[in-house]
C-alpha cells in the first residue's frame, strides 16, 4: 500500500513540473515579450484623433503616412465661369443623306437642262443668221429651232425651281449652315455623311434666354469629355424639352451612336476665382464628396468638396478651399478609413470635418 502511494505522489509531482515548463514556454521569456511588444508597436499605425473647433483632426506620423502611401499636393488657383448643363443628343443623319441625294439629283437635272438649252440656243442663233443672210434656210426651220430653244429654257426654269425646293427642304430640317455646306460643296458635309464627324443637338429649356455658345463640352459615354463647335440654330423641336435647339459638330468617337442622350455643358457669366481640386483628392462617403486638407504637418481635416463644376482632371471649387492649401492626393481613401475606424462617432449623420 505504501508503495502505491509513493508512486502516485511521484507521478503527480512530475505532472506539476511538466505543466510549469509548458506554461513558461507559452509565456516566453521576458526578453521575448518585450521584443514582441516593440514589433507590434512598430507595425501598428501611430494615429491620434483630436477635435478642434468641432472638427475631427487626424494626426499621422511620417512613418505611418509612408506606410499608408499618403502624399499631398498644393491646390492651384483657377478661374472659371458658372457652368450650365442641358440635354443633348447625337442626331441620326439618314434624313440628311436622303435630302442631299434629292438635292444632287435636282442639281444634275438643272445641269442637263442648261446644257440642252445652251445647245438649242446656238442652233437657233446659227439658223436665224443663215435665214437673215439671203434666206439660206426656211423660216419654218428657224421657227422649229426657236421652239426647241424655248422649251429647253422652260426646262431650265423648272429644274432651278426643283433645286430651290430641295435646298429649302434641307434648310427647314437642318438649318442655314448645313445648307451652305452643301451649296458651296465644303468638306464639312462630307465628313458628317461619312460619319467622320457627328452632329449634336443641344436644347435649352423653355424660357431660357441664353445666347448660343460658340462651343460646348459634353460627357462621353465611356467617360471623359469632348468639345463640339457651334454650327447653327436647329430648326426642329425636341418633343422632350420643346425649347430652343442648337446644332453642334464634333469628331466621331466610340459610343457616340445616333440617338444617344448626352449632357452638354457651357460657361456663362463672369469669371469666378477658385481652385481645382483634383479627382485623386476626392473621397466619397454617405453620398457626399470630401477632401483631406493638411492643417499642420501630419494633421488632416476632412472638408466637403462641391462637384457642381467638373473640369478636366477634377472639380473647380470656389468656396471652402484656397490656393496653396495642401490636400491628400494619393491614397486619400486610407485617411478616410483611419478616421472612420478611429472615431466611431464619426459615423453619425452630422459628419466630421465639414465647414
Amino acid at each position: 500500500m505504501k508503495t502505491k502511494i509513493v508512486r502516485w505522489l511521484a507521478a503527480a509531482a512530475a505532472l506539476v513540473f511538466l505543466a510549469a515548463i509548458l506554461a513558461r514556454g507559452l509565456r516566453g521569456a521576458p526578453g521575448d515579450q518585450q521584443a514582441h511588444q516593440a514589433k507590434a508597436a512598430a507595425t501598428s499605425p501611430r494615429v491620434k484623433v483630436t477635435r478642434q473647433n468641432g472638427r475631427v483632426v487626424i494626426h499621422l506620423d511620417p512613418q505611418t503616412q509612408a506606410r499608408l502611401g499618403i502624399a499631398e499636393s498644393p491646390l492651384k488657383a483657377a478661374r472659371q465661369r458658372k457652368h450650365l448643363q442641358f440635354p443633348a443628343m447625337v442626331l441620326p443623319v439618314e434624313n440628311l443623306q436622303s435630302l442631299v441625294s434629292a438635292y444632287d439629283a435636282a442639281s444634275a437635272k438643272l445641269r442637263k437642262a442648261e446644257i440642252a438649252a445652251g445647245v438649242s440656243q446656238k442652233e437657233y442663233e446659227r439658223l436665224k443668221k443663215l435665214y437673215d443672210d439671203q434666206q439660206n434656210v426656211s423660216a419654218k426651220t428657224v421657227q422649229a429651232a426657236a421652239g426647241v430653244y424655248s422649251g429647253d429654257e422652260v426646262d431650265v426654269g423648272l429644274a432651278r425651281q426643283n433645286l430651290s425646293f430641295a435646298a429649302a427642304a434641307i434648310r427647314q430640317s437642318w438649318g442655314e449652315a448645313i445648307t451652305g455646306w452643301l451649296v458651296h460643296n465644303t468638306s464639312r458635309l462630307g465628313n458628317v455623311l461619312r460619319r467622320d464627324d457627328v452632329l449634336v443637338e443641344m436644347t435649352l429649356p423653355p424660357g431660357e434666354s441664353f445666347a448660343a455658345p460658340g462651343g460646348i463640352e459634353f460627357d462621353l459615354p465611356a467617360g471623359g469629355r469632348a468639345f463640339a463647335r457651334f454650327v447653327s440654330a436647329y430648326p426642329q423641336v425636341d418633343p422632350r424639352v420643346q425649347g430652343a435647339a442648337y446644332l453642334y459638330v464634333t469628331q466621331a468617337r466610340p459610343g457616340l451612336a445616333p440617338g444617344i442622350n448626352l449632357n452638354a455643358h457651357f460657361g456663362v457669366g463672369a469669371l469666378t476665382s477658385g481652385v481645382i481640386v483634383p479627382s485623386s483628392a476626392v473621397v466619397w462617403w454617405r453620398g457626399e464628396s470630401w477632401a483631406y486638407v493638411a492643417t499642420a504637418a501630419g494633421s488632416f481635416v476632412r472638408r466637403q468638396v462641391s462637384t457642381e463644376l467638373p473640369v478636366p482632371g477634377g472639380w473647380f471649387v470656389a468656396h471652402g478651399f484656397k490656393p496653396g492649401d495642401s490636400v491628400v492626393t494619393r491614397d486619400a481613401q486610407q485617411v478616410l478609413g483611419v478616421e472612420l475606424t478611429s472615431t466611431p462617432s464619426s459615423h453619425s449623420a452630422a459628419g466630421l470635418g465639414s465647414d
